[in-house]
């Protein structure tokens, strides 16, 4: 990596933190307050944290398949999201670079709109943190490892800068936006793999 383009990154995700993910966290820790959320380190039941973790999956593929698929509207990709596409070939660190605007509306809200929808407990809410930024990161790192969310589908998305919208692919099969993925040869890799040999 070039050190231009490598300082251009930390450069975006310093500002992106400041500007954005830490007064998002303040509102979201106030929003948590205000729900009547337990914010203290109580674990809930295991039937309870399934169903609050099922409903995060459900609600940020819904807030982020449809906001990312703004964001490729002609007249917002120029403004705002052609930054995050600057890396076609991305590594971990760029899973947060992009313009402060797509952080907060793409990144932001969806991820946090389930423990606030749901009322989760903080336990609940820490872990949900912990499972999306590790997801959102494998998603691109460009390496598919053993027993770890496949990259395939999001690395083809930077490859060719349209479809597979969303986290799971759940909404992109419905509405047919992963099709050139689901007939391109990459498609045969994005799996689940068990060996102890990366695919890539």
């Amino acid at each position: 990596i070039e050190k231009s383009r490598l300082w251009s990154l930390i450069n975006n995700i310093l500002v992106n933190s400041t500007v954005v993910l830490l007064p998002g966290a303040v509102v979201f820790y106030l929003l948590l307050k205000w729900r009547g959320s337990d914010l203290s380190f109580t674990p809930p039941s295991t039937t309870v944290f399934l169903v609050d973790m099922l409903g995060f999956m459900m609600i940020e593929e819904i807030g982020f398949y449809y906001a990312h698929r703004l964001l490729h509207t002609s007249f917002l990709y120029k403004r705002i999201h052609k930054k995050h596409h600057e890396w076609t070939a991305p590594i971990g660190l760029t899973a947060v670079y992009a313009h402060p605007v797509e952080m907060l509306l793409s990144n932001l809200i969806p991820f946090l709109c389930g423990p606030l929808i749901f009322g989760s407990n903080l336990v609940t809410t820490l872990w949900w943190f912990a499972i999306a930024f590790s997801v959102t990161i494998i998603h691109h790192s460009g390496y598919h490892l053993p027993l770890l969310p496949s990259p395939e589908f999001h690395d083809f998305h930077h490859l060719k800068f349209t479809g597979n919208y969303g986290v799971l692919g759940v909404l992109d099969r419905l509405h047919g936006t992963d099709k050139v993925f689901r007939e391109s040869s990459r498609f045969k890799k994005h799996r689940l793999i068990f060996s102890a040999k990366a695919l890539t």
